[in-house]
């Protein structure tokens, strides 16, 4: 048995539902060319060499977290993504801040990768009606190391789970870590609400200088570990909750469009 987009859409919805997307967000059906769907790729984002792997492994569709539209366009370049997927007959949906803020979803990854237990939410960003009820969107987990590190110790267990290897930039907040928050992707901003979570360390994506600064100053480890490295960890979660509920549909993960790369 194949399946349609909106099969797809409507799987998704069920586990990271699309109601509990941000109101700057375009989570969701990006491209329907129509075809039946016996293969899908999920990826991080949906990029031209992304593209070029679904064509070449006969998916018909690409499942990402990143949207292929973000903000509404008024052209379609040669070289863009959009006008290859389209060109090439693949349909595409994407599962954006609802995939960060459901339960299972890119920060339960996460925390879980870094073997944080007795995780919570934390970090609240709107209110949401779910089902007529009113519901708190919460970006970010919070959770407890297995033993007390040191920030050093604990920087390079995070850039083994995250990196497979063992040096990362941080910032060393000077104080033992046990209460650690994630947020994958953009999430640095949340460094200012650590204090009154009571924080020892915080993993994220990217942060800003200030926050760096705030996070030295205020005793806080902070790990900026890239936006590619703390949300891919979830691509699996997302392509396990594809198959369950398509078994005879391929879903494959890409391995490939870390835009960063590291010098030896």
């Amino acid at each position: 048995m194949v399946a349609r987009v909106k099969d797809v859409y409507e799987i998704i919805n069920r586990s990271y539902p699309y109601c509990l997307q941000e109101d700057y967000d375009n989570s969701g059906i990006m491209a329907d060319c129509g075809r039946d769907i016996d293969r899908i790729v999920v990826a991080l984002d949906i990029t031209n060499s992304v593209v070029d792997y679904a064509v070449s492994v006969g998916a018909q569709m690409i499942v990402s977290h990143h949207p292929v539209i973000f903000r509404p366009i008024r052209c379609v370049p040669y070289q863009s993504p959009l006008r290859k997927l389209i060109e090439s007959g693949i349909s595409a949906v994407s599962a954006h801040t609802n995939f960060d803020i459901a339960e299972g979803g890119v920060n339960d990854a996460l925390a879980s990768k870094l073997d944080l237990h007795d995780v919570k939410p934390v970090f609240k960003v709107s209110e949401k009606s779910v089902n007529g009820e009113m519901r708190r969107n919460y970006i970010g987990r919070a959770g407890y190391t297995g033993s007390v590190m040191q920030p050093e110790e604990f920087a390079v267990h995070t850039a083994k789970c995250l990196l497979g290897r063992t040096s990362i930039e941080f910032v060393n907040g000077g104080r033992p870590i046990r209460h650690v928050a994630v947020g994958g992707g953009a999430c640095g901003e949340f460094v200012f609400e650590c204090l009154d979570n009571h924080i020892d360390a915080f993993v994220t994506g990217e942060a800003k200088h200030h926050e760096l600064i705030y996070a030295k100053d205020n005793g806080i480890t902070l790990i900026a570990a890239g936006h590619y490295a703390t949300e891919n960890v979830a691509l699996e979660a997302l392509a396990e909750t594809l198959q369950k509920a398509l078994p005879n549909v391929d879903v494959l993960i890409t391995i490939v469009d870390n835009p960063i790369s590291f010098t030896r």
